[in-house]
């Protein structure tokens, strides 16, 4: 497997790291799209993802080239340089809005390579941001999107789950830090999921503004769009729950959107790949 290391801009200034795997010679796709890009959840990066290596072997088999790319929430924490100096990156200290920059700079690359029939795909929480990019810009350089297993991130929905009132006193912890100025004071919660961060990343994520919170940006995504889950992750994980009931009935009100559940698949859908990948591209062929 033979892959070009790549790189981008964003508009604020991040510069963000990737791999390019063109598709596999001698192959005519019959998949509505020429390109895949592939985006990351928490603390994950473009090459470390098992799940990724699995997928893009087989999105390469179909005739389809694949970028897999880093957003600025690569790595638990980093160093980023942009035009003021360093800033602290990684999934400790970014912001969810900002990741929306580096959604459209691997898109401007994928298309400044000459692809036109552009397809976004993002898991967990790059799943999530997938739908808050969507869900606020239109982008006619892009034909559809899937978003592997994003959690939902509501407040309101973790306020009234058993452990509602110490997840409380995290949001407080990290709204009080963020009063007085630290912002970029560690937090270290169990709540809703193993947390450690800035108090400003927590706060951004949990807090009760709900400013990412999947549901309510799905409904404003224009381009066809799907969405997936196993059935064992979501029975398990606290930002799981309850969701895919949410998404089927959302799927019978939008048209352009789809969804669907893999059954007994967790999070990485370990020992299930070759299904959930034969899924998408059923999905996809219906796009065509």
């Amino acid at each position: 497997m033979l892959v070009d290391i790549v790189s981008v801009q964003t508009r604020d200034g991040i510069t963000l790291h990737g791999s390019h795997r063109g598709a596999r010679t001698g192959v005519v796709s019959a998949l509505p799209i020429d390109v895949l890009v592939m985006h990351h959840g928490v603390a994950g990066n473009f090459y470390g993802s098992d799940l990724f290596d699995d997928l893009s072997d087989l999105v390469v088999a179909d005739g389809c080239a694949v970028i897999r790319a880093n957003n600025r929430g690569h790595d638990l924490a980093s160093w980023a340089v942009d035009a003021v100096g360093r800033t602290r990156s990684g999934a400790a200290y970014e912001i969810m809005a900002d990741s929306l920059h580096d959604w459209d700079a691997w898109i401007g690359f994928a298309a400044d390579l000459g692809y036109e029939r552009i397809g976004v795909l993002g898991h967990s929480l790059g799943a999530t941001k997938t739908i808050c990019y969507f869900g606020n810009r239109g982008d006619e350089r892009v034909r559809l999107a899937v978003a592997l297993s994003p959690p939902r991130l509501s407040y309101s929905a973790f306020l009234r789950s058993p452990d509602g009132a110490e997840f409380s006193r995290y949001v407080e912890t990290a709204r009080k830090r963020i009063e007085t100025g630290d912002r970029n004071a560690l937090i270290d919660a169990a709540l809703p999921m193993p947390f450690l961060g800035s108090a400003a990343t927590y706060y951004d994520k949990y807090g009760p503004e709900e400013r990412v919170n999947m549901l309510k940006h799905l409904p404003n995504v224009k381009l066809p769009l799907l969405a997936m889950h196993g059935t064992t992750e979501a029975a398990t994980e606290l930002a799981m729950r309850g969701v895919p009931e949410e998404l089927m009935r959302l799927a019978d009100e939008i048209p352009n959107f789809h969804y669907a559940v893999v059954p007994e698949a967790d999070h990485f859908y370990t020992g299930l790949r070759p299904k959930a990948w034969s899924i998408v591209r059923d999905w996809l062929m219906s796009q065509s």
